[in-house]
């Protein structure tokens, strides 16, 4: 059992269930809880244990201590902002979520946990396939809190966000962006220079003069053009096999179709095995190895996020 103490006259709450976290399980960065450097967790131990609980199944407690704790804050004591903050990410929705994270920004904009609202927003809206939003949140974000620490993770999703709606050059220039100030931060970076791979593309060759060299078509009328075998389009092939990455665990309908959609953008095939809780595990593959399924996780990571991982399939 997991308990969290509410002070001396309260008995701890130990009720176990999921919020919104495992609903965008897939699709939303939370640390694990090694990862102390995590920007996104709170920084106060009560409410950093109030999120931890929350992961490790009990959110209606998680909630009712949050709920607690800003009853007896005031407004202006800059620990509501926080512990606001984290009422949203313990949220049992992603509708309750995105309130709560709202009046962060809204309310509390020169506290610290406005510009990760914004983030969080920004992922949000991306989950649930709003990319012009997410990319509006980016902006606003870099604009308004130029020297954040959430820029490197905001400019990740803003740059997801703009390559699906085909704006390339704004993607590459967040992902630079991104790179440029990501610090000691290795995962973010490997993260960020990976997705910058697409901006990386061998341009068609050009002449002198700048100009794209024009191969004529060939003049040779030997053989009837009915009769000549035409080249398949290449493609990515996966052998088939019992391995498969692992991507997200999530429910919300919307979001399944969405990281379905990245899954097959990636050339694989997107498999649904139902979860506990009403959750779906999708994964990718199918992998001839283990090898060969490590090998496109980062891959994956970059194009979902999340923490995929190697698993073998029925």
């Amino acid at each position: 059992m997991i308990s969290l103490a509410l002070g001396a006259n309260r008995a701890p709450l130990m009720v176990k269930s999921h919020s919104w976290l495992a609903l965008f399980g897939g699709l939303i960065l939370f640390a694990s809880p090694s990862n102390a450097q995590d920007v996104t967790l709170p920084t106060t131990p009560e409410l950093l244990a109030i999120v931890r609980l929350a992961q490790d199944g009990y959110a209606d407690s998680a909630r009712a201590a949050v709920d607690d704790l800003l009853g007896r804050t005031v407004p202006a004591d800059p620990l509501y902002a926080e512990a606001l903050y984290t009422a949203a990410t313990v949220a049992k929705n992603g509708d309750d979520a995105r309130l709560l994270f709202s009046r962060v920004v809204v309310e509390h904009g020169s506290s610290p946990w406005a510009d990760r609202s914004l983030l969080r927003l920004t992922q949000l809206d991306y989950g649930t396939g709003d990319t012009e939003a997410a990319m509006l949140r980016v902006r606003r974000l870099l604009t308004d809190y130029p020297t954040s620490p959430t820029i490197p993770a905001a400019s990740l999703w803003g740059a997801r966000a703009a390559f699906e709606r085909r704006d390339d050059q704004q993607a590459c220039a967040w992902l630079e962006r991104g790179i440029n100030t990501a610090g000691a931060d290795v995962e973010m970076k490997n993260q960020l220079e990976f997705t910058y791979q697409r901006c990386t593309n061998p341009v068609p060759a050009r002449t002198s003069t700048g100009a794209e060299r024009v191969v004529p078509p060939s003049r040779d009328i030997g053989t009837p053009a009915a009769t000549r075998p035409s080249a398949a389009p290449p493609t990515k092939q996966t052998t088939a096999g019992p391995w498969r990455v692992q991507v997200a665990a999530i429910r919300d309908p919307a979001a399944i179709r969405r990281v379905e959609q990245q899954i097959a953008r990636a050339g694989l095939t997107a498999y649904k095995v139902p979860g506990p809780n009403g959750l779906t595990k999708l994964q990718a593959g199918p992998f001839a190895t283990r090898e060969a399924a490590v090998e496109r996780v980062a891959e994956l990571k970059a194009m979902v996020g999340g923490s995929p991982f190697v698993v073998r399939g029925p």
